[in-house]
């Protein structure tokens, strides 16, 4: 699939760029990004312009997966990234990481939610998925509020479901399905 961009009221969501990598590796160095994505680490501009040219390219070059920059529409310069991978059977898995700067401002909400209604819409507009889920390490409470305030229904706990940074880790994992009202937040365990 060709490259798409998407907008919403403040944001510009595009394909990263080579000339994205500095930002790239601002928020990849971030402690929090670290604490729980699969970063390497330590993360440099080669490994930016690495995940930039063969795995963001080559993701949407075969379908594979197809990550968006999150830009602010005013001045255009990367805050984070949004993609959608794992693609099986009409099904995929949404990640998001964003850097200090772009934190607290609903940013990554509004970006996923764009991010899945293009996912839900039929083609040629959209994918024409029928779930998209969303897992991360049970710790990371503000992922969690990003797919609370996103609708995401709460599917479970896995004990240990995850082996992250040399230690295993508790993994929620929650969905949206198409035909969802994704229009009010659901109710998740306080633990």
């Amino acid at each position: 699939m060709d490259p798409v961009t998407l907008r919403t009221e403040r944001l510009v969501l595009s394909v990263p760029e080579p000339s994205d990598a500095e930002d790239v590796v601002a928020y990849a160095n971030d402690p929090d990004v670290i604490a729980y994505t699969p970063v390497p680490v330590p993360y440099g501009h080669a490994e930016a312009r690495q995940w930039i040219t063969e795995v963001v390219r080559t993701g949407w070059a075969a379908d594979t997966r197809y990550d968006f920059g999150i830009r602010r529409a005013d001045d255009l310069r990367l805050l984070g990234t949004i993609g959608l991978f794992g693609f099986v059977d009409g099904a995929a898995e949404i990640g998001y990481a964003m850097h200090p700067d772009g934190r607290g401002h609903g940013f990554v909400t509004e970006a996923a939610a764009a991010v899945l209604e293009w996912a839900f819409a039929p083609e040629p507009d959209g994918l024409g998925l029928v779930r998209v889920q969303w897992r991360a390490i049970a710790t990371n409470t503000p992922s969690a509020a990003i797919a609370r305030r996103l609708g995401l229904r709460y599917e479970g706990r896995l004990r240990s479901g995850v082996f992250h940074r040399g230690q295993r880790h508790d993994q929620l994992i929650a969905a949206a399905l198409r035909d969802d009202d994704r229009s009010t937040p659901t109710v998740w365990p306080t633990s």
